[in-house]
Order: structure tokens, then sequence, then C-alpha cells
């Protein structure tokens, strides 16, 4: 499959807009399935041992899952900054499907991806969900930061333990 390449839809003085995929989809080699098996084997190996028959099925589910997901690739979303925040939502609908007013932002920060793409890291000030992230074409970091510092205070957001490990296994 070819690659697309990333890019800008619309820009001018009261907002930005572009398209990116959901996530980074990393291609696995057939290696990648075997030591993912391999593990699950172990894990798998281990629930008999513990006769957790439920650690089992868990195991099983799991590994399934996530072979499923590897497979998928990420859906193309459309994002728009403007005055009023920062709208997100699927290419074919009118309407953004999640809104995020400045006030419902405490702040932003820029992760690195890979060559193509940064990540928008939003911390909101939801308890349950308290961060958002949007990739953006690494081109158009300075576009971005310059505009939504002029409504948000820029932050150091670290990564998750659970963005580390998946960086880690190209997940």
């Amino acid at each position: 499959m070819p690659k697309k390449e990333p890019k800008i839809k619309s820009t001018s003085d009261n907002f930005i807009q572009w398209e990116a995929p959901e996530f980074v989809h990393y291609q696995k080699d057939v290696s990648w399935y075997w030591l993912s098996l391999i593990i699950a084997v172990i894990l798998l190996a281990l629930a008999v041992w513990q006769g957790s028959f439920l650690f089992l099925v868990f195991i099983i589910i799991s590994w399934l899952v996530i072979v499923y997901s590897t497979g998928r690739s990420p859906a193309i979303w459309n994002f728009k900054i403007d005055e009023g925040g920062v709208a997100i939502n699927l290419p074919k609908t009118k309407e953004a499907q999640k809104f995020f007013s400045y006030r419902e932002i405490d702040g932003f920060d820029i992760h690195s991806v890979n060559d193509a793409y940064k990540q928008l890291v939003l911390k909101t000030k939801s308890r349950f969900s308290p961060y958002v992230k949007i990739n953006f074409p690494a081109s158009e970091e300075e576009k971005i930061n310059n505009f939504l510092q002029r409504y948000l205070s820029k932050g150091e957001y670290g990564e998750s333990l659970a963005d580390s490990f998946s960086k880690l296994i190209r997940f």
C-alpha cells in the first residue's frame, strides 16, 4: 500500500486544518507474530501451572485481539484548530465528533513520533481521560505550536508507560 504523504489541508490566521491517521501503523514481520505467540504460550503455561482458568481465557482472547489489531489500518481523521478550540472528526462527517474548547484544556505539548508525524498532546481537565493525543505532519510543528500558544500554555507532559511500551514493541 503506498504511503500517503501527510499535509495540512488548509490554513489561515484564524484556523489550521489537517488530516492524519488515528495512530501510526508499523508493519510487522513474521518474527513479530512468532514472538507474540511464544510469549502467549509462556503465559498460557503459567496459567495452567497456577490452575487459573480465567487467566487462561484472558490470555487467549488478548492474543487474538492483539493479532487482529496489528493488521488493522488506521482511520484517517480530520482535525481543526481555530479560535474556539480543537475539533476532531471522521472525514465523511459534517459536524465535529469531539470538540475541546480552550476552557476544557489546561495546556499542550508536542512529542516526536517519527519522521513524518509529530503528536499534539492536549491536557484536558477531564479526570477519566486527561490526555488527548493527535497526530499531525511534522513539517507543520511551528505553525501549530505558534497558533496554540495564543490560547494555551505549553507544558511538558511525559509519555506514559503504556506509550513507551507501545513504541518499544512497535504496536
